[in-house]
């Protein structure tokens, strides 16, 4: 599977500029940070999972993926469809923004992993 930044979708009014490698990425390291899972697990899970995959000129399911944070992502891929209703919050932690701040700037990732334009 080819995992590269900068990736465009176009329908017929918008365009989505998905910068797949930095979501994937940062979904990782949700999983290690916030799931206990090691980094080699987190890898196995996430290129595994139908989220990561993605289709040629499939932009509603981009579009669709925009609609959620990452972390919510992160969690849905390790504990499964309603995973709230697990004892794991869908909210964020404290600290998490500064933290995937932190994260994206340390690893060089893109700053947004969603970008639309008319």
């Amino acid at each position: 599977m080819n995992i590269t930044d900068g990736i465009r979708f176009n329908n017929s009014n918008q365009t989505i500029i998905f910068n797949h490698y930095s979501w994937v990425e940062l979904i990782k390291a949700i999983i290690v940070g916030y799931a206990n899972k090691t980094e080699s697990e987190a890898e196995r899970i996430v290129l595994a999972s139908p989220l990561v995959c993605i289709t040629e000129n499939d932009y509603m399911s981009v579009a669709l993926r925009s609609h959620e944070s990452e972390y919510h992502w992160a969690m849905l891929i390790v504990y499964g469809d309603q995973y709230w209703t697990k004892g794991v919050s869908s909210n964020e932690p404290e600290g998490y923004f500064e933290w995937e701040k932190e994260y994206k700037e340390k690893n060089k990732l893109a700053e947004n992993n969603f970008i639309f334009s008319d």
